[in-house]
């Protein structure tokens, strides 16, 4: 349908979406979808308005209330805002945008890190392939037959990861240094490596790397070994007939009550206990 707002263009298009109780339990889906022509002097002001929401700006520019003053959104810029909070934007010169309000399943979530990680308003070098995202969910309402929820979904989902892609690709120097590490603790958990050995296969600092990979894993290098030693453990008590001795040692363990005593700690219960009610779990 087409716009009655004030200082809207008349041209300016976009569309409701009511979604199933599957979607609303499973899957991020679009409340509503639209490509407007803002005109000069056009603002909005609301208290709630029960979404999450993402502004494209093609052309001109927007002023997007943050922290209690208005910040400038450009031509490229992408516009993230939970709306279940007070929010205001408005634009003096004009701008033509395309837009889509979400909810769901995980929509919080991804809004809390992106607006925590890289701010409201993103500037980013991935505009063509966030605007096609954007131009094919409103192509898909244009033509009803065309909605599939799921793909509705993994839409909104590329979208939301398109927003921080080049972000992400400023620190692929760390995070492939964090990956090796991972990867060979992964495959080599048994054996003992030193804090200094792994800042060295990330090629960082042991500061550096320690305080970045809890950023990034939320577990310092020591805690993401252990709790790569105790996956493993849990996955032999619970599949094989190995003594809780074989176990501790084959999991990097330097005798049973290191393990035992370990493995108490972080799970509640002794390694005995957990084979115990694993076994009553899967004992068919």
């Amino acid at each position: 349908m087409y716009s009655v707002e004030e200082k809207v263009s008349p041209d300016s298009l976009y569309f409701f979406h009511t979604p199933t109780a599957d979607a609303k339990s499973m899957l991020l889906y679009p409340t509503a979808i639209g490509s407007f022509n803002y005109l000069p002097g056009y603002s909005l002001t609301r208290n709630r308005y029960d979404s999450y929401l993402i502004i494209l700006v093609e052309c001109g520019t927007m002023e997007i209330l943050l922290d209690g003053k208005y910040q400038t959104a450009k031509k490229g810029d992408s516009v993230i805002l939970n709306c279940y909070n007070p929010h205001a934007y408005q634009t003096n010169e004009g701008c033509k945008t395309l837009w889509i309000h979400f909810d769901g399943k995980m929509a919080n979530d991804y809004y809390t890190f992106i607006a925590k990680e890289y701010g409201n308003i993103i500037s980013s070098g991935r505009f063509d392939n966030i605007r096609s995202i954007l131009l094919n969910l409103i192509d898909s309402f244009k033509d009803h037959s065309l909605i599939n929820e799921i793909q509705l979904s993994l839409n909104i989902n590329n979208l939301l990861l398109e927003l921080i892609t080049d972000r992400n690709n400023e620190n692929e120097p760390l995070q492939n240094g964090i990956k090796r590490v991972t990867s060979y603790l992964a495959d080599n958990f048994r054996k003992d490596i030193s804090l200094n050995e792994m800042a060295d296969m990330a090629g960082f600092s042991p500061y550096y790397f320690t305080r970045k990979f809890k950023k990034e894993t939320g577990m310092t290098p020591h805690q993401f070994l252990l709790s790569t030693r105790i996956s493993a453990a849990k996955y032999n008590l619970s599949n094989t007939s190995m003594t809780i001795s074989e176990i501790a040692y084959s999991c990097g363990f330097d005798d049973e009550s290191a393990f035992c005593y370990c493995f108490r700690k972080r799970e509640g219960l002794t390694p005995k206990e957990f084979r115990t009610g694993a076994y009553r779990r899967y004992d068919f």
